[in-house]
């Protein structure tokens, strides 16, 4: 005989993971105020620094080196560890947690080209997961109860309770959202901006004030526009991944300080050469598009190379807020051809490269509307989707599953059936590589050309 039948049940469940996912949401909440105000405290403090980034190359050494030489077994502090973690069933080390915390604000105050959610992110994963532990839940458990983190974080370090849910539902595995974990995800992310907009962190928001006129030509317009930001998804990409490949390269060659200092020069130069804006965290960079100021027509490309010589050199960050400062500049550059509003393609560029790069088209579409108003949602959503399939099967994120089977959560771990469409380059570890080999282009670029049994169906 059941104690409760299913009705009574889920009552009780939804009671359960409402108080667990506001727990969450409140702890996320003021971790990602403290680190977002220690991170603006840190950027205004070197702002007073004239050629700040002169110090890049011994900042990139000391991040690598305090990673890699210090607990080198806690490496989980970057979004991609995240998923792979959350993935597998795997917990969060605390240690993990300190490092992304710490090393990421060292990163973007000395000048390296990084984002925000990533540390937030890892933060949320890991208190979720410690938590968890401690009261003792089941497997699958632990994991919605990460999951509930990693949406917490995102939510509350861009002030988009929504679809900084639902991205961290989306990114996981696309084409399946779980949708069991939706719930708590909203309650912890909806909690965790309400935390952190009371403690006084303020947010990107640019409404944008457009009456949209639809016709065949305007359409046409922003299907241009997709398939555009979906290129610049797909540049970003196969950039960060080839320069990733070729500094691993030199390090084999000859060392890790060697590595960091080359890269700390190439930033240097793009800084005093160029501009200080496509270093750092990048702010004034997406305010300046968004608010309909002028932009360089290279300034996304700058802001490309500098974000993956970071990364390639040692650097530790997200990458969402660099591809936001890419998709609005982007978008910006393009609007002098299509004749559209610099601002309004600038919003559209922001989460249409972010649907790409990330292959989260739901949680873009949704962010433009927290971010940019209502008005701007029909169009977003086009050019969101369209974005996202030009870049297919490619991802910031290598650890991202892609497939479009069910992807229900199970109990335990177990081998998938899936075939998740990754790549040699991807799955390889890359210093088993030949540099510059056939084999290795051949690889690299096969991806871009349709699959059989793309044609096929």
């Amino acid at each position: 005989m059941k104690l409760l039948d299913e009705p009574a049940y889920n009552v009780l469940n939804i009671i359960k993971w409402f108080l667990l996912a506001t727990f969450i949401g409140v702890i996320v909440g003021a971790l990602d105020a403290l680190f977002l105000k220690t991170l603006d405290a840190s950027i205004a403090w070197r702002n007073k620094i004239p050629y700040f980034y002169l110090g890049l190359p011994l900042a990139l050494y000391i991040v690598a080196l305090l990673s890699r030489r210090v607990a080198p077994g806690d490496k989980d502090y970057s979004t991609d560890a995240i998923l792979k973690k959350i993935n597998d069933y795997q917990p969060v080390s605390f240690i993990s947690i300190l490092k992304g915390f710490t090393l990421s604000i060292v990163t973007m105050a000395t000048g390296g080209s990084a984002g925000k959610e990533a540390p937030c992110a890892d933060v949320g994963a890991g208190i979720s997961s410690i938590l968890s532990r401690w009261f003792h839940m089941s497997i699958e458990d632990q994991r919605k109860m990460m999951i509930c983190g990693v949406s917490a974080g995102f939510a509350g370090v861009f002030g988009v309770p929504i679809s900084g849910a639902l991205f961290g539902l989306e990114v996981l595995w696309v084409g399946h959202i779980f949708y069991e974990v939706m719930f708590p995800a909203l309650v912890a992310g909806i909690t965790a901006f309400e935390v952190t907009s009371w403690l006084g962190v303020n947010y990107i928001y640019h409404p944008i004030h457009f009456v949209p006129v639809f016709s065949e030509q305007f359409f046409l317009k922003m299907i241009l526009a997709g398939m555009f930001f979906g290129l610049v998804s797909l540049l970003f990409i196969e950039i960060a991944k080839f320069t990733k490949i070729v500094f691993r390269y030199l390090a084999s060659r000859t060392n890790l300080l060697v590595t960091c200092v080359l890269g700390g020069v190439l930033l240097m130069a793009v800084g005093h050469f160029i501009s200080p804006l496509y270093l750092g965290l990048g702010a004034a960079g997406i305010d300046g598009p968004l608010s309909g100021g002028a932009v360089s027509p290279f300034g996304f490309l700058y802001k490309i190379i500098t974000t993956s010589v970071t990364f390639a050199a040692g650097g530790i960050g997200g990458i969402v807020t660099p591809i936001f400062f890419v998709g609005a500049q982007a978008g910006a550059m393009l609007s002098d051809f299509l004749g559209v509003d610099s601002a309004t393609l600038a919003a559209l560029g922001l989460v249409s490269v972010l649907a790409g790069a990330a292959n989260t088209p739901l949680a873009a579409s949704i962010m433009a509307i927290e971010l940019f108003g209502p008005a701007i949602a029909p169009y977003a959503a086009v050019s969101c989707v369209i974005s996202f399939l030009i870049t297919g099967q490619q991802s910031m994120y290598p650890s991202q599953r892609i497939s479009w089977d069910s992807g229900k959560m199970s109990a335990a771990p177990r081998k998938s059936s899936a075939k998740f469409g990754r790549r040699a380059t991807d799955r390889v570890p890359l210093h088993t590589r030949k540099m510059f080999s056939k084999k290795m282009w051949r690889e690299m670029t096969k991806h871009l050309l349709p699959h059989k049994s793309d044609k096929k169906s």
